[in-house]
């Protein structure tokens, strides 16, 4: 749970807070620029990994795509999970649905 210093990671983001049952849910907001710099900061390479996770496809399906190892691809996602400061691949599917263009 966040505390209440606790404050978005990206800047001009907001957080809002709402309760669903006895669950606190928290949900970023970014505008749509702000999510493009963030996914224009990534490198091509990692444009092309979100581009194909995005598609639905495991690592093993990327890693054949790109001619590089599961184990390549699993790195490159944590890498860009950190940068854009995400937990998962569906949380990356919304920032990148603030910005369609910015993965192509």
């Amino acid at each position: 749970m966040l505390g209440a210093h606790d404050g978005p990671k990206h800047p001009g983001a907001s957080l809002v807070r709402s309760r669903r049952g006895d669950e606190e849910v928290v949900v970023l907001r970014l505008s749509w620029l702000q999510a493009s710099e963030l996914l224009g900061a990534l490198s091509v390479a990692e444009r092309e990994v979100v581009a194909l996770a995005l598609e639905g496809r495991s690592n093993l399906e990327i890693a054949g795509a790109r001619g590089t190892s599961a184990r390549t691809v699993a790195n490159q996602l944590a890498s860009i999970f950190r940068k854009l400061a995400v937990g998962s691949r569906a949380e990356l599917a919304r920032l990148c649905a603030l910005a369609p263009h910015s993965t192509r």
